[in-house]
Formats: C-alpha cells, structure tokens, sequence
C-alpha cells in the first residue's frame, strides 16, 4: 500500500512495543506493579503469567499482526511456531518493562514524552480502524466493483501487430508487401526497429483504447479484424498495424480486484476524515506558513481499480 496507509497502520517496533507493554495487565488484583491497567479482559485467556503480570492470548494476536506474520482473522495455537516466537518475544518485553519500572524509569521526562507519542499514534490508529471498519466492509467493496463494471461497459480490446521503421517510404513499401501476401509477422522481424515487439514478429499483444499512446489506439480501434493501416507517424518512427483480434474486454471477478478496491477505497477515506477534521480544526503552525490542505489530487495514492 501506499505511504498514507503506511502513516497510519505501521507502528515502529518501540511505539509497538510500548503499545502493548500499556494494554497487557489483566484484571487480577494481586498484581504487583503498575502495569495492570485493571481491564477487563472477558472472553481472553491467560497464556502466561510473569512476575505477577498477565500475558493474553490477544497480545499473542495483535504482536504477530503487527509484525505482518499473520493475516486478520487468521486462527493462531500454541502449536504454531510463530505463537512461540511471539510469546517469547512478549516475555522478554514483559521483563524489560517490569526493570524499567523497577529502576523508575517511568518518571523521567524522556520516558513520559515517548510515551505521549506512542500513546496519541496508538489513538489515531484506532480512530482509522473504526472508520475502516464501517466504511470499507464486504457490501461497500461490492458496490465499488459493481460501479466499475457498469463504468467499463461494453469496453472491447484489440489484438494488433505493428512494424516499425524509420521513414513513410519505406513503410508504404512494407505494406504493399502486406497486401500482396507477405508474411506480417516475419517483415516485423525482419525490418522493424522496435526492440520490444520485432524478435515476436510485432505482437503488441491485448489492449484497450486508453492504454496505448493516442494515435496507434485511435488507428488500431478503427480498423476490422485483419486489416492493415496506412503509414503514420508515432513515437519511435513510422508505424504500420494490423490488427489480429478484437473483442470485449474481459472482466476479472471480484476475489482478483478486491485488494486493489480495499486498497482504493482505504486511502481514499483517510483522505475524506482528514480533509474534513483540518477543515474544522483551528491549526496554527509557528514557522509563519498556512497548513497545508489535504488535496487528493497530489496525495500519493493507489490506483483507482
């Protein structure tokens, strides 16, 4: 994805760490340190306890989601490997912080301010999966791909081969050759000047209209199945095609585009929220310039599917 979605979902190993390190004391009132938050945790399990302090089956979870070992909703058991590694990786966190506490290292400014900034992150995360949740669900992707459909229509794609020279002379020649009975393929073997279509006899292979440059699509599209052009000039050269094929243009199901939706559709809401929370928030920068708007338009972002 994109670095808006990375901005937003990709928390660096210590904000993680801090992160879970904050939410993993249980509900036991014998804990001994201030670690226990006192959250009622129902429904979790305990996986392991250390010095008093709980570890859940949840932190198991949300540590290998974060680092991307395993996929939402993905089911994990103490016989995967990778709920070992997390679990040791948590205890070894659950050590360190319970030193850290040991030592006061709670109260030092630095501490507090990291802990500040791990804290507002871990919030503005929150706000964006609850937005992502309402809004780019099963029935919202499948409206998408629906209007995408309806959008493309009856589109059609062409199948062309071209040949490519340097002059309108040597073109014309070309194709008088063509309609005499030569061999289309094996003059643009022979002749042509296109290292990327001459060695496989000038396939240009399935296109749509918006996917060539303007003047070899126009031409292509307005030509029948096997005809052949006149010379015209394009980039590269002068250009002869014929065309090989036409027909409609095949439309993936939604399990191959949904990625590309979820991805689309994911960008574009944080844009949406954020434009709309800087547009009713008094933001005043102190380097003497205006905040700059959210314009999705120059955002980086993923291609509409």
């Amino acid at each position: 994805m994109t670095k808006i979605i990375l901005k937003f979902f990709l928390v660096a190993s210590l904000l993680s760490g801090l992160a879970l390190g904050a939410c993993q004391g249980g509900p036991m009132v014998g804990e001994k340190t201030p670690l226990n938050t006192k959250i009622v945790r129902l429904g979790d399990t305990v996986v392991a306890e250390v010095d008093g302090t709980s570890i859940y089956l949840s932190d198991i979870e949300h540590a290998a989601l974060t680092k991307g070992t395993i996929t939402p909703g993905q089911p994990l058991t103490p016989k995967d490997p990778v709920f070992q590694t997390m679990l040791d990786e948590l205890i070894d966190q659950r050590l360190l912080a319970l030193e850290a506490l040991r030592r006061s290292l709670d109260q030092n400014d630095e501490t507090r301010r990291r802990l500040a900034v791990a804290r507002e992150r871990i919030l503005a995360n929150v706000v964006v999966e609850k937005l992502l949740a309402e809004k780019v669900t099963d029935e919202s992707v499948k409206r998408m791909y629906d209007e995408q459909r309806a959008l493309q229509g009856n589109a059609e794609q062409v199948r062309a081969r071209q040949i490519v020279v340097e002059t309108e002379e040597l073109a014309n020649e070309l194709k008088d050759l063509v309609e005499k009975g030569g061999d289309f393929s094996a003059l643009a073997k022979e002749f042509s000047t296109d290292p990327s279509t001459r060695d496989i006899g000038g396939d240009l292979g399935y296109f749509s209209e918006n996917a060539m440059e303007d003047v070899i699509a126009s031409t292509a599209f307005s030509l029948e199945k096997g005809a052949i052009s006149d010379p015209f000039k394009a980039r590269g050269g002068w250009h002869i095609l014929t065309i090989i094929d036409r027909r409609a243009m095949p439309r993936p199901d939604i399990k191959t585009v949904r990625p590309e939706i979820v991805s689309f559709m994911t960008y574009e809401e944080i844009q949406k929220l954020l434009k709309s929370l800087r547009a009713n928030s008094d933001i005043q920068l102190k380097t003497g310039k205006k905040p700059s708007a959210v314009d999705p338009e120059t955002s980086e972002k993923p291609d509409a599917p």
